[in-house]
């Protein structure tokens, strides 16, 4: 299974998404902030991350925005307790954005590993093409 990087500022919210991928097989890591998931990417190269959006210093969209330089086809998936947030353009167009936004708390956390899993197959593709 692939590793995945769960990027949350609250510490629940990041271990039960932690536990939930590690219970299905998946190598995980995890950060508080999103200078601490650009430094932990570049340690591991996750094949995925799930990427909180509001975060003390960097957020979210500059998050993925600084990890594209390093790892362009990484799958990024973003979950927000904003019901509300939509990303901007200049991110949503982004290949390696899932066009989902999930919601927290997520109500399937099945549909979100099946999101991860796919996008980073799409993503994987992606990566053969370029």
């Amino acid at each position: 299974m692939p590793t995945v990087l769960i990027l949350d500022d609250d510490d629940a919210v990041r271990e039960s998404l932690l536990y939930y991928f590690e219970d299905l097989g998946w190598g995980v890591h995890g950060a508080g902030t999103a200078e601490e998931a650009l430094v932990v990417a570049r340690q591991i190269n996750p094949a995925g991350v799930v990427v909180d959006i509001r975060l003390p210093g960097m957020d979210g969209c500059s998050f993925i925005l600084e990890l594209e330089k390093t790892h362009p086809h990484v799958a990024c998936v973003i979950c927000t307790g904003s019901p509300e947030y939509q990303p901007p353009d200049y991110v949503l167009i982004r290949p390696q954005v899932f066009a989902k936004i999930f919601s927290k708390p997520v109500s399937d956390l099945g549909e979100l590993a099946e999101s991860m899993r796919q996008h980073i197959m799409n993503c994987n593709v992606k990566a053969i093409h370029d």
